[in-house]
């Protein structure tokens, strides 16, 4: 999203609005370097304060101002103060913030007379990094390529991508399900850690409600797939999926049991650090699955049998 001269004063103009919109007193305004001092003088001159330029001159009655709250880090370290942005990211969890304008967390802002600040010049400054030239025939559109990547591997960010789970009642046709459903499949995802790819094999079962709903099956696949899509650990992974299944099939009658096992190999462990190559094995268990040892024995058989087919 670029932002044209008119459409960021016109925003800054909202911010003013919403800070009046909120009782509290200030008596001197700073701006966060860079981005915070056009709208820090903008700030201060419609409340008629003046602007601070030193970071030993903030007091507790001084207003914090940037352009751009994304993680919320930078303006955290202003505890004691009021803080103000022009745009605040929706992944943003602080929320002792004022701001003008929320955006979507994978909205990239270019702001007026900004240079070299899109993601793909900041691609370009990781290849400098690391030692590359990023002007090379073989580099020059790969900034292009990862943006359009990202967009693809972390789509379980955007709720629009969120996959339709379709249900059945239980009973319907004549046929209730009141037994293990067992289904398995290939999960890929990114670790928050390093960024390093993880993968490798789940294994998915349930047990129905003879009251409640039935899964799609091949839903089931595309729930891992959209709970793959994020920075994660495996761990939350498997909880991730269970919950959205869990919600999926409704609260009034829910499953009896639920379970998935997961067992991937991690690249932030086999190809940097540790540099050892292994499995790492997590379980998930609800219901009877959690409670009654002779099933969840049969879950684990399940499992076997599908891993010898796998072979």
């Amino acid at each position: 999203m670029k932002k044209t001269h008119q459409e960021y004063a016109a925003d800054i103009l909202l911010l003013c609005k919403a800070i009046e919109r909120v009782p509290f007193i200030f008596t001197n305004v700073f701006g966060i370097p860079r981005g915070g001092y056009l709208p820090a003088i903008e700030v201060a001159q419609y409340f008629n304060k003046p602007v601070i330029t030193n970071p030993s001159e903030i007091t507790i009655d001084t207003l914090i101002v940037d352009d751009l709250a994304d993680s919320g880090a930078t303006l955290a370290k202003f505890k004691a103060n009021r803080k103000a942005v022009v745009y605040k990211k929706m992944c943003c969890k602080a929320n002792d913030i004022i701001y003008a304008v929320e955006i979507p967390a994978r909205e990239w802002i270019e702001l007026p007379d900004e240079k070299g600040d899109t993601l793909e010049d900041n691609i370009r400054r990781v290849f400098q990094f690391i030692g590359e030239d990023p002007n090379r025939p073989g580099l020059k559109d790969t900034p292009d390529r990862i943006v359009r990547m990202c967009r693809e591997i972390f789509r379980g960010y955007d709720p629009s991508q969120k996959p339709k789970i379709t249900t059945f009642d239980n009973g319907q046709d004549g046929l209730t399900c009141d037994e293990i459903v067992f289904d398995t499949g290939d999960f890929y995802s990114l670790c928050e850690h390093h960024m390093r790819t993880f993968f490798g094999q789940y294994y998915f079962a349930y047990i129905p409600n003879p009251k409640g709903k039935i899964l799609g099956i091949s839903k089931i696949g595309r729930v891992v797939d959209y709970c793959s899509a994020r920075l994660q650990i495996q761990e939350r992974l498997g909880h991730d999926i269970i919950a959205m299944l869990e919600e999926a099939l409704g609260k009034e009658n829910p499953p009896v049991a639920m379970a998935i096992v997961m067992k991937g190999r991690h690249m932030c462990k086999e190809s940097r650090g540790a540099r050892k190559k292994g499995v790492m094995t997590s379980a998930v268990l609800t219901g009877q699955f959690k409670t009654d040892a002779a099933l969840r024995n049969e879950f684990y058989h399940l499992i076997e049998t599908a891993e010898r087919g796998l072979r």
